[in-house]
């Protein structure tokens, strides 16, 4: 069988050997230097036996007839037509405390209608009826700020129990909050009785940056305030028995960036690394505005990311170095997941809702109390998002792309608005091998000494 060397394979030299990497397969092999040549050249027989299978197996060596563009998208259609978890994003109020700059939405005091319970309930009763393969519900609290609408969560919670009782699948959920009213018997609230396993909360740095950029709109500081409540959440006797998973999330842009190292140091400080359970800096990115504009660019975040991992690991987290295959990119190419706002208005994408500069356009799919509960929507805007990358219609790198297997193509919307929408990973995937060699070889120690 004649064989090449798989498209989606990045090789890093280091020291005496070379990190051979499969975003196809999301593995990765070290092997001798010497074996570089031989894959350069295809000449793959002068290859060890041994060394040959295991490259065959990672799919890092395939049949020279292998179309693996479509394998991708075959392989990314597949899992999203046997997905077993109805994902559901709700939005229960249309407010929030803090007035950060960044943010397109332009928020009010809406809450969703109670009105609007059944509705939403039916909806979701009427999918889980129609697919069968289903065993799971998830709900994602997400805003505005979720808990300005907690009343909605608390009673919209148990009737979601109660739905998936009904057909005997698992329920679970997860918040993104700005964490302000997360005080330790509300999380506790959440996570025992409506089963909130996962909090998504951010902090832009320390609060000397934190502060100029998610204010209360009355003015007031936020920082010490959601540092308040993380200590008293992690000072929760039996927190790791809870099986909660809190993450920090850091958006960045020019103006904050030096605020991230600090901040891990702080929360390092407070010993905080082994409560939280992931701790990521993400690039602010145009929401409906032009945030983006301000952001560092992507060469120059990317090469800090690999200095925040360094710092992670200087302060004891263990933060996960390379991504993973995503096969499922966002909501937006799945077909039965849908956001809910407060509003009632239904959309297939998070970025939409209560920013002024979608109203009325192709996103906003209805309104809940306009449609039948078994109503299908047509034509959902990127829902064919795999097919377009497949096709190679437009002028997107993503078919070329050896990231493609890792990022899905990332941000289908961005794309579509002439945003450049590659991940970091795209420009340091090279430098993350190496760390992550390092780390292996020489442990985290080696890390701190140098």
């Amino acid at each position: 069988m004649k064989l090449k060397l798989s498209h989606y394979t990045i090789i890093t030299p280091i020291e005496d050997v070379i990190i051979v990497y499969s975003t196809r397969s999301n593995k990765t092999l070290i092997l001798k230097r010497e074996f570089q040549e031989f894959l350069d050249h295809a000449e793959f027989d002068k290859l060890p036996a041994a060394v040959l299978e295991e490259l065959i197996n990672d799919e890092i060596v395939i049949s020279f007839n292998d179309d693996e563009l479509h394998e991708i998208i075959k392989q990314n259609n597949d899992y999203i037509k046997d997905d077993t978890t109805l994902y559901q994003i709700i939005q229960p109020s249309a407010n929030c405390q803090l007035g950060c700059g960044y943010c397109g939405q332009v928020h009010t005091k809406n809450q969703l209608e109670i009105e609007n319970y059944e509705l939403l309930v039916n909806r979701l009763d009427y999918k889980l009826s129609q697919n069968k393969q289903l065993t799971q519900l998830h709900i994602g609290w997400f805003g505005g700020e979720p808990l300005m609408g907690i009343q909605s969560i608390r009673e919209l919670s148990v009737k979601f129990q109660k739905l998936s009782s009904k057909y005997n699948i698992d329920y679970s959920a997860k918040m993104v909050t700005n964490g302000l009213a997360l005080k330790k018997n509300l999380f506790l609230e959440l996570v025992t009785k409506y089963n909130v396993k996962s909090f998504e909360v951010t902090l832009d740095g320390i609060a000397e940056y934190h502060d100029k950029r998610r204010f209360v709109k009355s003015g007031s500081k936020s920082f010490d305030l959601i540092m308040n409540n993380l200590t008293d959440i992690f000072g929760i006797e039996n927190f790791n028995d809870l099986g909660v998973q809190i993450s920090i999330r850091c958006n960045v842009d020019k103006t904050n960036y030096e605020s991230v190292t600090p901040l891990i140091e702080l929360l390092r400080a407070k010993n905080f690394h082994d409560k939280i359970s992931s701790f990521y800096v993400a690039p602010i990115h145009s929401w409906g505005n032009e945030a983006h504009l301000v952001s560092l660019e992507k060469i120059e975040f990317a090469d800090k990311e690999i200095g925040w991992l360094i710092d992670l690991y200087k302060n004891d987290f263990n933060p996960w170095i390379m991504p993973s295959r995503n096969k499922q990119v966002c909501i937006i190419v799945n077909p039965n997941s849908e956001l809910i706002d407060a509003n009632g208005d239904i959309f297939n994408c998070t970025e939409i809702s209560y920013v002024p500069s979608y109203e009325g356009s192709e996103y906003v799919l209805g309104n809940i109390k306009n449609i039948a509960h078994d109503h299908e929507f047509e034509n959902k805007p990127l829902l064919n998002w795999n097919e377009t990358i497949l096709k190679g219609e437009t002028e997107l790198p993503c078919p070329t792309c050896k990231m493609l297997p890792v990022c899905g193509g990332q941000c289908p919307k961005s794309w579509k608005e002439g945003i450049v929408a590659c991940p970091p990973s795209k420009f340091n995937i090279e430098d993350k091998l190496a760390l992550s060699y390092l780390i292996s070889e020489k442990g985290i120690d080696f890390l701190k000494i140098n």
